[in-house]
């Protein structure tokens, strides 16, 4: 790898990147056009656990020490809190999943994440919530601030790389010699979120736009400083305010939040505690999902030095920050890509489009 690297779209996987790129002295010229709509109105939660099969989220183990050192040293860098640990409660949804809790919470696997259930956990907090069989307590669980994140570690960058505020124009950019508007770059990156979709070179790729919205409310008389979660997630963000997520929508491009989004969450509040709220705000955005649920990384299989990073989904804050160290690793290091990440595993969709 050279020492000149133009990375294309300023959302979470592209800073973050940028970022971990700098550490190692690239020089890197950043190409933004501000609308990260999915990277800051995202709720930011980091959960351990996928409780629809009741197992550990994808090399958890390895991702969550490694996020909470990267969110830590931005922070500090940053001069700003936007790293916020908090306890998600899920209300089990039948006794077969509270039997499957009970079944794993002390196997060497999952201690680490899941409080053994107590008599206040089968029983909690019966005045203010729904508790039909019982909740369970997620250790190192976390939610990020998106927005002063973003903000923070933006600053952070402006100090080492360059940032262009501006719409990539591919009519511009040549892909055989790497050049944008008559500058020439070791590499390039696209990092482009579910707007990969038009990129003239990259769009074989199976990346699927998944609409998200969420409400933020006023919950009054809802007391509390952990997450809820059961069908949906209630996240306390401070000043009785919450945020109420989220919604997927599949293959929609449209990041206005639509207002049956109001009735679906509302729905599955009811879920967890039945307390009056006001709505204060409805927001959406599009998450880069894939088909195979995992990130799509790596260098195209003919335009030598044209390179992807994206499809991070729904845990993208969980995981961006360990990806990109381990991209990074890849592109200076010569380190292999771990297989369930490598772009490659697409090349057959490249030859059935060329």
């Amino acid at each position: 790898m050279k020492n000149k690297v133009l990375i294309v779209g300023g959302g979470l996987s592209g800073v973050v990147l940028a970022y971990h790129l700098v550490q190692r002295g690239i020089n890197i010229t950043l190409i933004d056009d501000q609308n990260n709509q999915s990277s800051v109105v995202a709720a930011g939660m980091i959960n351990p656990l996928v409780f629809r099969r009741m197992t550990k989220s994808w090399r958890v183990d390895e991702f969550i020490p490694y996020c909470e050192e990267f969110y830590a040293s931005i922070e500090k860098q940053a001069q700003n809190q936007f790293f916020h640990p908090i306890i998600i409660r899920r209300f089990f949804s039948s006794i077969q999943e509270r039997k499957s809790w009970e079944l794993k919470q002390y196997l060497p696997d999952f201690i680490t994440y899941m409080h053994p259930l107590t008599t206040e956990d089968l029983s909690f907090n019966d005045n203010e919530t729904v508790n039909e069989f019982g909740s369970g307590r997620v250790k190192k669980s976390s939610w990020i601030d998106t927005t002063v994140f973003m903000e923070g570690i933006r600053s952070v960058l402006s100090k080492s790389a360059t940032i262009q505020n501006e719409i990539f124009n591919y009519e511009n950019y040549n892909p055989q010699f790497l050049s944008y508007k008559n500058e020439a770059y070791s590499e390039v990156i696209f990092c482009e979120g579910y707007r990969s979709l038009h990129n003239p070179i990259f769009s074989y790729l199976p990346i699927q736009p998944t609409k998200g919205e969420l409400l933020e409310v006023h919950f009054p008389d809802l007391d509390t400083t952990e997450s809820y979660n059961r069908k949906c997630f209630v996240l306390p963000i401070g000043q009785k305010q919450f945020k109420i997520g989220a919604t997927y929508k599949w293959h929609n491009t449209d990041p206005e939040p639509e207002t049956d989004a109001v009735e679906d969450l509302s729905n599955k509040i009811k879920y967890i505690t039945n307390k009056e709220y006001t709505i204060t705000k409805l927001i959406g955005g599009i998450r880069p999902t894939t088909l195979d649920r995992r990130p799509i990384v790596g260098e195209h299989p003919k335009l030598k030095g044209n390179y992807f990073f994206n499809g991070l989904g729904a845990k993208g804050y969980m995981i961006a920050p360990l990806l990109a160290k381990e991209f990074c690793e890849h592109l200076i290091d010569k380190i292999p890509l771990n297989n369930e990440i490598d772009i490659h595993r697409f090349d057959k969709l490249l030859s059935l489009t060329s």
